[in-house]
């Protein structure tokens, strides 16, 4: 009986007594929990990017492939269409729009990334400003519920600003609505309220009305001002 459980003791099953080894398949398991850990914490670049950056200023993105992980792993586009396709291919990935380096007038980008906001799928969209620019700055954020970050900020503060889910600043009573917005896209082609009114078959008295929300929104005070701040948006 001792020869029996010296023999026992001898093998590498882990186990002193008879009938009390390890199963033979708990070594993988914790190797693949093992695998699963190293997979989540090493820091490498994986196929999908983690940033998809909309931008034509070469020097903006030849630092952010040069900086830390994972700001490195981009993905760089000039222009807007291509970058919401790979959205869509790669749903993990950051969108990032550089406001100030566009191909676009500043409506027709606003215009798409508010579809691409507040519609299914509900993209979050962040957008690069300048903090000098006061007058982009708040037009952007009364757009829609976009995440604003300034252009001139660190590589770390940028990575911690993209790693957080927060939700924008502004309320949905800051914002422009969809009929606000339409009154904006036809003002800045040049319309007057009279043939909007006509165009969105409203009473006259009504886009008057929110003409006047777009002016407290936006700070403004006269309507004079909020048309010289389209025209140099648009410009």
């Amino acid at each position: 009986m001792r020869i029996n459980v010296r023999r026992y003791r001898r093998r590498r099953t882990g186990s002193d007594s008879i009938g009390f080894a390890h199963p033979p398949f708990s070594a993988p398991f914790f190797d693949r929990l093992v695998y699963l850990s190293q997979s989540i914490n090493q820091r490498r670049k994986t196929d999908a990017p983690w940033l998809v950056l909309v931008t034509n200023d070469r020097f903006l993105c030849t630092g952010l492939q040069a900086g830390p992980f994972p700001l490195n792993h981009c993905r760089q586009f000039d222009t807007l269409t291509p970058a919401i396709s790979a959205i869509q291919q790669w749903p993990s990935a950051r969108l990032v729009v550089d406001m100030e380096c566009r191909t676009l007038p500043l409506m027709d980008t606003l215009d798409s990334l508010r579809r691409l906001r507040l519609y299914p799928p509900y993209t979050p969209v962040h957008l690069l400003v300048r903090a000098d620019d006061v007058d982009q700055r708040l037009f952007c954020r009364a757009a829609g519920p976009f995440n604003l970050i300034e252009r001139q900020s660190s590589s770390a503060l940028l990575q911690q600003k993209l790693s957080r889910n927060h939700r924008p600043v502004t309320s949905g009573g800051e914002r422009f609505t969809r009929e606000e917005w339409a009154i904006l896209r036809l003002l800045t082609c040049g319309e007057s309220l009279r043939n909007i009114a006509c165009l969105c078959d409203r009473p006259y008295s009504r886009i008057v009305y929110r003409v006047g929300r777009i002016i407290d929104k936006l700070g403004l005070h006269r309507r004079q001002a909020l048309l010289h701040l389209l025209h140099r948006l648009a410009g």
